[in-house]
């Protein structure tokens, strides 16, 4: 099944606002992405709770996201993308 003209748009949307988060925020995503605390993600990382609590800040604003579970779900969609496009490319049509 192929994508709409608005499905590549808000695709490239997320990639772009992806590269624009620096290597720790990244990190700290893929462990919202799991549940973690900000105090189980500041342990993670050796980081204080509040250090934490500001990075998901900062990644809120650079996604634009309104809430933790939408980064989660942002980032879920990230990871599932690939695996989505290759199927498509594989599909008789």
């Amino acid at each position: 099944m192929g994508k709409t003209a608005k499905q590549v748009v808000e695709i490239g949307e997320l990639h772009s606002r992806m590269a624009t988060l620096s290597d720790r925020e990244s990190e700290v995503l893929d462990l919202v992405t799991t549940g973690m605390t900000n105090r189980g993600i500041g342990s993670a990382l050796g980081i204080t709770e509040r250090t934490a609590r500001e990075h998901i800040a900062r990644i809120m604003l650079k996604l634009g996201a309104g809430s933790r579970v939408e980064v989660a779900v942002m980032a879920t969609r990230r990871d599932l993308l690939p695996r989505a496009e290759a199927a498509d490319r594989h599909e008789p049509g």
